[in-house]
């Protein structure tokens, strides 16, 4: 029986797909083996005599031939299983691996034991099929879902209309999105230069910041992160991350303590800086630390009475992640502050690469054209993304939804914490929340527990097991979430 499905699945039809190869004859196998379990050696056996190189794409006549074969092999529920695992990817499991180790130059570690392929809510679906509930949500940046057919039908709209445009021309998209974000940002902060990524905006925040102050002095935090870029990881304390590149002695970049507030005075009242950047919640570095409740109105009062600028990154922390009240969309309005400029990002796009530095008219001002320039920031397909996902946010009432999972979940931890003697303290705000546990060792220990129960959690710093879930994570997933950490400390217990 002949399976025209089955068939379009294996050889790719490109003006559905334009994205798509043929299918190979090694990610055949894979997926038969995966429906037919056993009963799979005979029917893989044909199909290598069809095609004869594993990696070989298929061409019309193997498609036929292999389409023929599993249609009088497999049941209708088995070829319909096949063709949408095919549809998810038409490349191996092995081959994606094989392909990124020799080519991608290795500035992070290479994540392999899941190699997702399709979204659904809180959860993504691996080449294998099997699903996992995210609680990393791409280091906060697809909040609103893992796929989201909204911005997907927008972005294919704007990309048969309009695909780019240079920064600094006026264009229809970033008028639109202006519109939409309006009452968002803290209150005077209205003033956007868009970026590509969260190390971009904060190397531009800190350009903005010098040209308004005319002084180089920059005072950041022991413990925060701020991104890869040259001036990001300059002002990031982790001399492993600044030393390679000789940034480790730079005389602009002073790190004092987090929450302390004497030593950023004593700089200012030194003249050895006129800028201070922080994150509310420090996260990558610090293992999800949020400020001291006075730290940021008494920071904000300080930097008023020397003339200095207060730069906050809200690039994770940003877009209702860390609110207790609704409609708190950055942690500065969780903290009661209006800094002089924000960066924004991860979530702002709803997944979609687009960032920004926000600030004010009066610092706004002191950038002249020439000063700085984007080829691709705000461009339209960022324009609609942003647009799309903050529109999103305001309807969903995200924030609603944030503080809720977050009692949920921080309830659930402080019961599973006198339940189990490895899980020591639990912190965060809102849904950046983290977990110390008995050493650093058993952080993996348990992360690995975690994925055998179909919960992807890869997060973490030192003994610190950090959680992002997305901003749409539901009861029930968060319920399956603590089950499965009940799970993975009994297992390691």
């Amino acid at each position: 029986m002949f399976s025209r499905r089955l068939y379009q699945s294996l050889v790719n039809d490109r003006n559905e797909h334009p994205e798509r190869f043929n299918a190979t004859r090694e990610r055949v196998e894979e997926i038969v083996y995966l429906v037919l379990g056993p009963d799979a050696t005979s029917v893989v056996e044909q199909v290598r005599r069809i095609v004869g190189e594993p990696r070989a794409h298929i061409d019309e006549r193997q498609g036929h031939a292999i389409a023929e074969l599993l249609g009088d092999e497999c049941s209708t529920h088995q070829l319909n299983r096949i063709a949408d695992t095919l549809m998810d990817s038409e490349i191996s499991t092995g081959e994606a691996i094989d392909v990124h180790e020799r080519y991608k130059i290795p500035v992070s570690a290479l994540e392999k034991d899941i190699i997702p392929v399709r979204g659904d809510g809180a959860w993504i679906i691996d080449t294998k099929g099997r699903a996992y509930l995210d609680m990393d949500s791409n280091y906060s940046a697809t909040n609103l879902g893992m796929s989201n057919p909204e911005i997907a039908r927008g972005l294919y709209n704007q990309a048969t209309q309009l695909i780019s445009m240079k920064e600094d021309r006026v264009h229809i998209p970033r008028t639109r999105f202006l519109k939409t974000i309006r009452g968002m940002t803290p209150e005077g902060l209205d003033c956007f230069y868009w970026q590509n990524s969260g190390g971009e905006a904060v190397d531009k925040a800190i350009k903005i910041a010098k040209a308004y102050t005319g002084e180089k002095g920059v005072v950041a935090m022991k413990g925060g992160f701020h991104g890869r870029t040259h001036g990001a990881v300059a002002v990031t304390e982790n001399r492993a991350y600044r030393e390679p590149f000789f940034l480790d002695d730079e005389d602009w970049v002073h790190f004092v303590e987090f929450n302390d507030l004497d030593a950023i005075e004593a700089l200012f009242k030194q003249g050895a800086a006129k800028t201070v950047i922080l994150e509310l919640v420090q996260g990558e570095e610090a293992g999800i630390r949020p400020a001291e409740r006075d730290f940021a109105k008494k920071l904000r009062k300080l930097c008023d009475e020397h003339g200095a600028v207060m730069i906050v990154d809200e690039i994770q922390s940003g877009f209702g992640r860390t609110a207790e009240k609704e409609g708190q969309w950055f942690a500065s309005d969780v903290y009661g502050v209006v800094p002089d400029i924000i960066t924004i990002g991860k979530s702002f796009g709803g997944g979609y690469p687009v960032t920004a530095v926000v600030t004010n008219r009066e610092i706004s001002d002191a950038m002249q054209p020439g000063y700085d320039g984007s080829t691709f920031g705000g461009n339209p397909m960022a324009m609609v993304a942003a647009m799309i996902a903050t529109r999103q946010m305001r309807e969903l009432n995200i924030t609603a939804n944030v503080i809720a999972r977050c009692g949920q979940l921080r309830k659930g931890l402080e019961k599973l914490a006198k339940k189990h003697d490895a899980l020591h303290e639990v912190r965060g705000l809102g849904l950046m929340i983290a977990i110390r546990l008995s050493s650093e060792t058993l952080v993996g220990d348990v992360q690995a527990a975690l994925r055998e129960r179909r919960v992807k959690a890869s997060l973490s710093t030192r003994e610190w097991l950090r959680f992002l879930p997305l901003l749409v994570i539901t009861e029930s997933d968060v319920d399956y979430l603590l089950n499965a950490l009940d799970g993975a400390l009994m297992s390691v217990g």
